[in-house]
């Protein structure tokens, strides 16, 4: 037999695509019908897939045929060779995209989102090392010890709670209930949705976050109606008559300029301008980390006066200590949140009517704020006797060793 009877012979063996043909099953004459041969990989090594369907007549065989040849025409190979469970999960998620609208584009735009949403999945960060990494480099960045001592706090029993979840996953509702979960006062829980803002903001950076999941989760409403706490003009008087001479300072910088407890921590006498009667707030030391000068009034100086040719830190150790003994010894017994700093502010505003210069001198970034929250607490005789209070003999005040 010569080479194109041998080939011919070889082409007359070999089953076609969608030609039905007859084979012997368990005794019974049946029929079969190639499908089109895809590539699979199994145990590493990729193999070829030659599927079939078998039918008990030639007629099911043939009618079978003839419709796979058109919807090979129509619709290609890879129509032909989609496996069953492919087919079917295909025409569930059409089903589900039905009321949309285009169907098949829908599917498309839906697997690109999954594929998208799993590629960042994968190279996201767990809870647990975001944190670890977000507190680094804001170490790295300088930030203040009792700052970061805060991110440690709550960060870290955020860190707890989330630990090995993705920063990708994190949903809004889940967020809002860890919030609310933690049983805080609105302030309290606002200061956790500000940390964690900040955190999440920078995994967005970084490319573990797409969106800010904490955008959708509002804060919790902070009633504006609620009195501020101030002194009276004799408590003030009392205090600082009673105040010892290591505090003295702190209770005169922080009701006749108005410095904030943190900022008073870390003031040092070098930052008092005696000649320019000016306190300086330099930007490292301010809560708002932008430098501001404050007044030193001709009162404020004479409390003042003594500690002139001091050096070093203004406040003294075991401060919260010694200034719970001066309230106790002027007989306050109720002491308003932030009670000197509301006293300065308000016996200001009613003193000089100047709004702006007020929310300079205390870091407020907004006067129309500073002017809302405590107009018309003072009236204008009170503020004339706040601001000519005064040591009753200044050489009474012993020095500072």
């Amino acid at each position: 037999m010569n080479e194109p009877e041998k080939s011919a012979r070889r082409e007359g063996r070999k089953k076609q695509k969608f030609e039905p043909y007859k084979v012997r099953i368990g005794g019974k004459t049946m029929w079969q019908v190639n499908l089109e041969s895809r590539s699979v990989e199994r145990d590493g090594r990729r193999i070829r897939i030659r599927p079939r369907r078998t039918f008990a007549s030639v007629e099911e065989a043939r009618t079978f045929a003839d419709l796979k040849r058109i919807e090979r025409k129509n619709r290609g190979v890879l129509a032909v060779s989609m496996p069953e469970s492919l087919r079917t999960a295909a025409l569930r998620a059409a089903e589900i995209l039905r009321p949309f609208g285009a169907e098949e584009s829908l599917i498309v735009e839906a697997a690109r989102e999954y594929a998208a949403r799993r590629e960042l999945s994968l190279k996201s960060e767990t809870v647990k090392n975001a944190v670890a990494s977000f507190l680094a480099a804001k170490e790295d960045d300088g930030a203040r010890k009792r700052y970061l001592e805060d991110l440690r706090s709550r960060l870290g029993r955020f860190a707890h709670d989330f630990a090995l979840r993705k920063v990708s996953d994190l949903e809004p509702g889940e967020l809002d209930t860890w919030l609310r979960d933690l049983h805080l006062a609105p302030l309290g829980r606002n200061t956790y949705h500000l940390r964690l803002h900040t955190l999440l903001e920078y995994c967005r950076t970084r490319g573990w976050l797409a969106l800010n999941p904490l955008k959708d989760v509002p804060k919790a409403r902070v009633a504006q109606d609620k009195a501020i706490g101030i002194l009276s003009v004799d408590q003030v008087a009392r205090l600082l008559e009673n105040a010892s001479a290591a505090t003295l300072p702190h209770w005169s910088f922080s009701i006749f300029c108005g410095l904030r407890a943190a900022e008073l921590g870390r003031l040092e006498w070098k930052d008092v301008h005696w000649d320019e009667h000016l306190v300086e707030v330099p930007s490292a030391k301010s809560k708002t980390a932008s430098r501001r000068f404050v007044a030193l009034r001709p009162n404020a100086l004479q409390w003042l006066e003594p500690y002139r040719d001091l050096k070093g830190p203004v406040c003294p150790p075991s401060l919260y200590q010694r200034l719970v003994a001066d309230r106790e010894a002027a007989g306050i017994t109720n002491w308003p949140a932030n009670a000197a700093r509301h006293s300065f502010a308000s016996y200001h505003l009613a003193a000089f009517r100047d709004p702006r210069e007020l929310a300079l001198e205390m870091g407020h970034t907004r006067s129309e704020v500073t002017f809302r929250h405590y107009r018309e607490l003072v009236k204008p005789a009170q503020a004339e006797r706040f601001w000519k209070i005064v040591p009753a003999i200044s050489a009474q005040i012993a020095a500072v060793a």
